[in-house]
């Protein structure tokens, strides 16, 4: 069976130059920035993250980030990590922090030590109260994200292709690097999102009706089990607890009142 896509989406990056974030609303569903590359340097910082955390912001898309990683060892991912909390630690955003590992002088560490280092930086974001993710390519995931710890969190996949071949699990696909808007000069990545970020959506299809609210509602009473993914987006109110405040969240975002 196809997997149902809830979300449509890009990625970014300096690359991309300065963007009128006005004349993408409404086109995609979510937003995934770069924060930086490397290390703890405001060198590495991308120099647009800042504008497009604002552009996302202002025209009310969601929106995660992902750092590029050069890391060859704990240390240098507990830098990475520190990299993209210094950057994130006063934003307010649904979407995972993301670890994009494709550098290929990482890959010839082998799968174990690359599978330390990204337990590493996982470990300090989901520490910090972030949901955390791997990004990677194909021919990555076949042949060094191998481990089953990765499919223990949010994997976004790359794969310019009509249709995936991975074999493997995987939550948002990658598929182009040429898409196009309308009105504004440049190529896109496009991605699919096969889970729902949304903050109220707590069945997961991409929406918020009165449907989540009830689901919120029986989850406070212990009469409905979440997974982890339905879980983050049934704490609409970001309060560590699953509530009936909760559920009259969703039911006021369903009715367009909050």
């Amino acid at each position: 069976m196809d997997k149902k896509v809830v979300a449509t989406g890009i990625d970014v990056s300096y690359a991309n130059g300065k963007l009128d974030w006005s004349k993408i609303k409404g086109k995609i569903n979510f937003a995934i920035l770069r924060c930086g590359f490397g290390g703890d340097y405001t060198s590495q910082d991308d120099v647009q993250f800042f504008n497009n955390v604002k552009g996302c912001e202002d025209n009310s898309i969601p929106y995660g980030v992902y750092l590029y990683s050069y890391a060859t060892d704990v240390e240098k991912a507990k830098s990475e990590a520190a990299h993209a909390l210094r950057l994130i630690k006063d934003l307010n955003f649904d979407l995972p922090v993301f670890l994009d590992l494709e550098e290929p002088r990482i890959s010839e560490l082998g799968k174990t030590k690359v599978l330390e280092i990204a337990k590493t930086f996982c470990s300090i974001i989901e520490q910090a109260g972030y949901t955390y993710g791997t990004y990677a390519n194909k021919n990555w995931f076949d042949n060094y994200l191998t481990d089953l710890w990765y499919d223990s969190k949010i994997k976004w996949l790359a794969q310019y292709n009509s249709t995936v071949t991975y074999t493997g699990r995987y939550d948002i696909w990658q598929y182009t690097s040429s898409g196009t808007f309308d009105g504004i000069s440049g190529r896109f990545d496009f991605n699919r999102s096969y889970v729902s970020f949304l903050k109220g959506d707590a069945n997961g299809d991409g929406e918020i009706t009165a449907a989540d609210a009830r689901t919120i509602l029986r989850a406070s009473a212990g009469l409905e089990s979440l997974d982890p993914a339905q879980e983050k987006n049934a704490d609409v109110n970001n309060d560590g607890q699953i509530t009936a405040a909760d559920a009259r969240s969703a039911l006021r975002i369903s009715a367009g009142l909050e």
